[in-house]
C-alpha cells in the first residue's frame, strides 16, 4: 500500500496549501502527521524508509519521530532483518493509545462497539431501553453502555477520547438541537452531544443515523467506489443521504435527505389518482407497508398472507409470486423510484443505495431499477446495501476512529521536543 499524499513538502516548500503561516510549529506538525500517517500505511517501516517514502530528511524524520514515540503514538518493535550493519528500528502505530466508541441509538435501546486507532472492534455491548423512554433515560442507557463499554477491556473510561452517536432526526449544526426524530419523538428538542459529554467528559458527536450510514457504504460498501452518492433508507422510517465530492452533505439546518417531507401524497391527492384512493397514503416505510397489506387484502383473496402482516414477509412472499405481495412490492417500488428520481433529478448522484430493512430486501431492486429507468433517461446505478442491520453502527465506528485519531495527534503532541 502506498503511504497517503503529503500535505507539502515542508523541507522545501512553503505551508500554504493550510491557509495558514509557515511557523515552524506548523511545519513541525504537519512532519509529524505525515510521518504518523506513512508509518500507519506501511507499518513496520524503519526511520531510512519512512524519509525515502516521504521525501523529507532523516533528521526531519527523526525529530517528527521523537516526539511521535514520546507521546505515545508510535512504538519501535524490533529492527530490520536481513541488512548488513547496523540494523534499524521498525517503527509502527500503537493502536490502543486511545480508544473511540461508535454508537447507535434505535427504537428498542442503544448498542456500541469500541475501537481502536487501527479500526478495531475490541468489545461491543447494547442496553435496552423501553419504548417511549423519556431523552434522560436514553442519553443514561448510552452512558452505561460506554462505562460497559470500558470495563470490557479494563480500561478506565478516561482513555476513551471520543463517541460517535447515530440517531433518528435532524440534528442542527450551530445548536445541536434535535428535531424531527419520528421514530423518537422523545428525543425531539434535546441537545444529545451537550447532555453527554457533559457527563461523559470526551468529545461527542451526533449524526443523523441515515448519514452514518453513508459513512458505512464509504467505509465498507459500493460507495467506496464513487464521490457523489445517495443512501435511500426505507425501514422503520424513510430517509436519505447524500455524499458529494466525497462528503456527507448535512445542509444549512442538517436536514439534507429529508425525502419524507417531498409532498408526493399530496399531488398525488390532487390528481385524483384512483389508485391511491380508498388505500393509504404514500408510505414505504414499515408501517406503511403494513397499513397498505391491510388496505389491499381484499383485493388478493388468494393469498397466502394473513394478518397480522409483517413487512419483511410480504416482500418475501412477493419473491414467489404471491399476488399481495407481488401488488405490494409494486407500490412499494413505485414510490421508492420517486423519491431516487428526486434525488438523481436535482443531484445527479452516481449511485444510489437502497437501504434499510426495507429498502435493501431483494424483492426490490430489479422493480424499483425498472421504474427509474422508466422515470429518468439516465438513471444512476441502483444497488441494495449488504450491509445489514450494523450500518448505522459501522457508519459511528468509522467515524469515531477517525475523530480519536484527531484528538489522540492534537492532544498528545501538544508538548513537542525542543
Amino acid at each position: 500500500m502506498a503511504p497517503p499524499n503529503p500535505v507539502a513538502d515542508v523541507d522545501t516548500a512553503s505551508a500554504s496549501t493550510t491557509n495558514r503561516p509557515a511557523h515552524p510549529p506548523l511545519l513541525r506538525e504537519m512532519n509529524e502527521r505525515y510521518v504518523l500517517n506513512t508509518i500507519r500505511a506501511l507499518r513496520p517501516i524503519s526511520r531510512a524508509e519512512v524519509a525515502r517514502q516521504t521525501g523529507l530528511s532523516k533528521p526531519t524524520v527523526s525529530l517528527a519521530l521523537t516526539t511521535l514515540r514520546t507521546s505515545g503514538l508510535v512504538t519501535a518493535v524490533g529492527t530490520e532483518p536481513g541488512r548488513p550493519g547496523r540494523a534499524g528500528l521498525l517503527f509502527e502505530p500503537v493502536a490502543d493509545a486511545v480508544l473511540a466508541v461508535g454508537l447507535e441509538i434505535g427504537v428498542f435501546g442503544v448498542r456500541g462497539a469500541l475501537v481502536d486507532l487501527d479500526g478495531t472492534v475490541v468489545a461491543e455491548r447494547a442496553t435496552p431501553v423501553p419504548e417511549r423512554s423519556p431523552a434522560a433515560v436514553i442519553f443514561s442507557a448510552v452512558i452505561s453502555t460506554v462505562e460497559a463499554l470500558a470495563r470490557a477491556v479494563e480500561r478506565p473510561t478516561t482513555d476513551i477520547v471520543a463517541l460517535v452517536v447515530g440517531t433518528p432526526g435532524v440534528i442542527h449544526p450551530s445548536t445541536g438541537q434535535l428535531s424531527q426524530a419520528g421514530t423518537l419523538p422523545e428525543l425531539d428538542g434535546s441537545q444529545p452531544a451537550r447532555a453527554l459529554s457533559g457527563t461523559l467528559g470526551l468529545s461527542v458527536t451526533v449524526f443523523n443515523d441515515v448519514d452514518l450510514a453513508a459513512v458505512a457504504e464509504q467505509s465498507e460498501g459500493p460507495g467506496r467506489e464513487v464521490d457523489d452518492f445517495a443512501v435511500l433508507w426505507i425501514g422503520s422510517g424513510l430517509g436519505a443521504a447524500l455524499v458529494l465530492d466525497g462528503r456527507v452533505h448535512l445542509g444549512s439546518r442538517g436536514g439534507a435527505g429529508e425525502v419524507f417531507d417531498i409532498p408526493f401524497a399530496d399531488v398525488v391527492e390532487a390528481q385524483g389518482d384512483g389508485a391511491q384512493s380508498g388505500t393509504v397514503g404514500i408510505d414505504a416505510s414499515e408501517g406503511g407497508t403494513i397499513a397498505l397489506a391491510a388496505a389491499l387484502a381484499a383485493q388478493h383473496p388468494t393469498s397466502v398472507l394473513r394478518p397480522p402482516f409483517d413487512a419483511l414477509a410480504i416482500l418475501d412472499s412477493a419473491s414467489f409470486g404471491d399476488p399481495l405481495g407481488v401488488d405490494i412490492r409494486d407500490h412499494l417500488s413505485r414510490w421508492i423510484a420517486w423519491y431516487a428520481a428526486t434525488v438523481t433529478a436535482v443531484l445527479d448522484p452516481q449511485l444510489v443505495v437502497l437501504a434499510g430493512p426495507i429498502g435493501a430486501h431483494d424483492a426490490l431492486l430489479a422493480t424499483v431499477g425498472n421504474e427509474l429507468g422508466r422515470l429518468l433517461a439516465a438513471p444512476p446505478r441502483l444497488v441494495s446495501s449488504q450491509l445489514g442491520d450494523r450500518s448505522v453502527l459501522i457508519g459511528a465506528i468509522a467515524r469515531a476512529r477517525e475523530d480519536a485519531e484527531e484528538i489522540a495527534f492534537v492532544t498528545r503532541s501538544r508538548e513537542r521536543t525542543p
